[in-house]
């Protein structure tokens, strides 16, 4: 009986060991950087991190290579042209939030031949364009929000899963491109100069 328990772990950690390793597709990058930016009749536009990364899990956006708060940071830069003299936008940064939930495993013997989900990433990201006057009244908001998920295996390497980051970050970062630009032209509409 030993003997056949024996036989079984090394066939386990063989079969485990040789486990394919996923194959990622290779992040497409940010579509929206090649766009034409929105020119705005505004005087400048001021960026405000109202969302603050708690730096520890269960949040990890302060691991990934570029931070969440950094890509809406250079999404204003890249698609918010001020070509105005008088009013001017203030974008607050609400949420840029990678929560990180580890994932059940199978147990027993069963586990020893299978490549579990371990972990999954849910990415949030809200962002508010509100235009104020000279007298700093506010004359208008859009706002937007996105969401994503993408889990893992437990055989991905670090970079495998830095790489599964950036992919989940350029989905994310995309759809809330989409929602701000229409949110901006349908609320902010008087200041969009083509």
């Amino acid at each position: 009986m030993r003997k056949i328990l024996i036989a079984l772990g090394v066939t386990a950690f063989t079969l485990t060991a040789c486990a394919p390793t996923p194959k990622l597709s290779e992040p497409k990058g940010l579509p929206y950087i090649a766009e034409h930016p929105m020119r705005l009749d505004l005087d400048r536009i001021e960026v405000v991190k109202a969302y603050t990364s708690p730096g520890k899990l269960p949040n990890v956006e302060h691991q990934f290579p570029v931070p969440p708060t950094a890509l809406i940071q250079q999404w204003v830069q890249d698609r918010l042209l001020p070509i105005g003299h008088e009013d001017y936008a203030v974008v607050t940064i609400e949420d840029a939030s990678v929560v990180e939930t580890p994932l059940s495993r199978t147990d027993g013997m069963a586990g020893w031949f299978t490549v579990d989900q371990t972990e999954r990433y849910d990415a949030s990201l809200k962002v508010k364009v509100e235009v104020f006057d000279r007298a700093n009244h506010s004359r208008g908001f859009a706002s937007a929000s996105a969401t994503g998920s993408q889990t893992v295996t437990e055989n991905m390497t670090l970079g495998q899963r830095r790489k599964v980051w950036v992919d989940l970050m350029e989905k994310v970062m995309t759809q809330l491109d989409n929602e701000l630009e229409t949110n901006i032209k349908g609320h902010l509409g008087t200041y969009v100069r083509g």
